[in-house]
């Protein structure tokens, strides 16, 4: 599939289009990784282009960063990666947050794009034809260093568990500010503290004795003695601070450096080094998403690139939101990406466990702003954090609720069968076998069916079927799980064939454990 009709330029317009291309013509010409795509659409790739360019022209500079930058995109479908090549002026002076924030504008505002043609399953970044380590070294030493520390400890039931943001102080403004907007009712700063919450509620009750560390204060009545703001709603490196004077170098990662959002950058960084310090298995960042673009929409992740374990937790974690959120109610059709991003951000990169930075939805999004205020879809969110996380943690992967096909029988008046209830997943015990009727010949009484199974050890799970009936004719059922948290395999249509026998016109399912038939009705 293109996105060929999606262009339409007069001459005049067009080569404006293709004068962007023209800075990285000699990239093209020495055979940089911007020539050697295996798969792409010319025009697509225009298309992305020139949004690029509009994301950019309105993006806020940091110091260092030119006035004057230009942009290229090329998607590679067969890889399901956009390749982003900025020319010169776009590096700052320093690396730190505000930088990778900056990238989040292309992630999101060129995914909504592209993903309209084929899956997003990457997006790099790329500087004049090199990678961001070649100017700023010391994000490779981080990412390297962080990976060697992992390979020496162990990983045991401990979660680090991080709302994002919060006040911080702005040393070029002189004063105390929020990190995000408010859009929409959302204020990511003070939201995400809920989400957590809620997901350190499902770790204990679910995670066999998970225990949560938090960064950010819980203090709802003690204000911040500088801020004047109460504690719940500072950053973590403040709290951090408080909670580990002795050892600086968590909180303050950037030394004597003072620079305008040097206490932006060093919040990001409180909250690994501290997962780090304090020794967690995982750390589940979470955050609400912000774009230009109001239609861009839904849930995402983001792990650290080269990290296979990260990738795994990643897509089971999206595996199970999906399944959790579209089994709530007013969100089966609420998008949950399939593929984490692999971009590089600090929160990942420096800690050394696997790390996740999950993403509920984008708070510019009037619908996906009601649903991160909404409580039904809090719980289905963090219920599929913890149940991705759990199951990541057991060594299984993603495996959604799923009953296999029920063969059709022949039943005589008055008899009865039991079939089994086949299905894979993981359900959330208790669980129903649920049979409802979908096809009743005239004149008979067709009953839905219920069954109750309450652990796992109770398998087989089986219905039975009876007729009970004065002719001849197909019955059709359909028949699914359901688990505790609601969670619906799709329903399985399946028949019996009821022969003639004389006496009256009953059809009735029963549903059963295995051990004592129970007729419905």
């Amino acid at each position: 599939m293109t996105l060929t009709r999606l262009l339409r330029c007069s001459p005049g317009t067009c080569f404006v289009i293709a004068s962007l291309f023209a800075p990285f013509q000699s990239m093209a010409d020495t055979g940089s990784s911007a020539a050697n795509v295996q798969h792409s659409d010319a025009q697509l790739d225009a298309i992305l282009t020139v949004r690029a360019q509009e994301i950019l022209d309105r993006m806020g500079r940091l110091e260092g960063q030119s006035k004057d930058i230009r942009v290229q995109v090329i998607f590679d479908f067969n890889a399901g990666a956009i390749q982003v090549h900025f020319g010169p002026g776009m590096l700052p002076d320093d690396y730190g947050a505000s930088f990778e924030d900056q990238h989040d504008a292309f992630r999101h505002g060129l995914t909504h794009v592209a993903q309209k043609a084929a899956q997003v399953k990457e997006i790099t970044f790329r500087y004049q034809g090199r990678e961001i380590e070649a100017y700023f070294p010391e994000v490779r030493r981080e990412a390297e260093d962080a990976q060697r520390a992992r390979e020496r400890r162990s990983q045991g039931g401990h979660a680090f568990v991080s709302a994002s943001h919060g006040y911080y102080y702005h040393h070029g403004w002189r004063r105390w500010a929020l990190q995000r907007d408010q859009y929409h009712g959302v204020q990511e700063d003070f939201i995400t503290p809920q989400y957590a919450d809620e997901l350190q509620k499902w770790l204990a009750r679910r995670g066999s004795g998970v225990v949560t560390t938090r960064p950010r204060s819980l203090l709802t009545e003690i204000q911040h003695p500088e801020a004047m703001q109460p504690w719940w709603q500072m950053a973590a490196r403040y709290s951090v601070k408080e909670r580990f004077p002795e050892n600086p170098k968590i909180w303050n990662s950037k030394g004597d450096r003072i620079y305008p959002t040097r206490d932006y950058d060093e919040d990001i960084n409180s909250r690994p080094l501290m997962a780090n310090h304090v020794g967690a298995g995982v750390a589940l960042h979470l955050h609400t998403n912000g774009a230009d673009d109001t239609a861009a929409s839904g849930a995402r992740a983001v792990v650290q690139p080269g990290r296979p374990d990260d990738l795994l937790l990643g897509r089971s974690i999206l595996c199970y939101m999906k399944e959790l959120i579209q089994s709530a109610e007013g969100y089966g059709e609420f998008s949950v990406g399939g593929e984490p991003f692999q971009v590089d951000k600090g929160e990942n990169r420096l800690s050394e466990m696997p790390s996740i930075i999950v993403e509920m939805g984008f708070h510019t999004n009037p619908a996906d702003a009601a649903a991160l205020q909404d409580s039904v879809f809090r719980t289905a969110s963090m219920k599929g954090v913890e149940k991705g996380y759990r199951l990541f943690r057991e060594g299984k992967g993603c495996l959604p609720l799923k009953a296999e096909p029920i063969p059709g029988i022949n039943l005589s008046q008055g008899d009865s069968q039991q079939v089994d209830v086949v299905f894979e997943g993981y359900p959330q015990y208790p669980i129903e076998l649920v049979t409802t009727n979908v096809g009743c010949p005239p004149g008979w009484t067709c009953t839905d069916g219920r069954v109750h199974i309450e652990a796992l050890d109770a398998k087989p799970s089986q219905i039975t079927l009876r007729c009970e009936n004065a002719g001849s004719a197909p019955i059709f059922w359909d028949t699914q799980v359901v688990d505790d948290d609601g969670v619906k395999s799709p329903p399985v249509r399946h028949w019996v064939q009821c022969t003639r026998r004389p006496g009256g016109a009953v059809a009735r399912p029963a549903v059963s454990t295995g051990v004592e038939a129970a007729k419905a009705g």
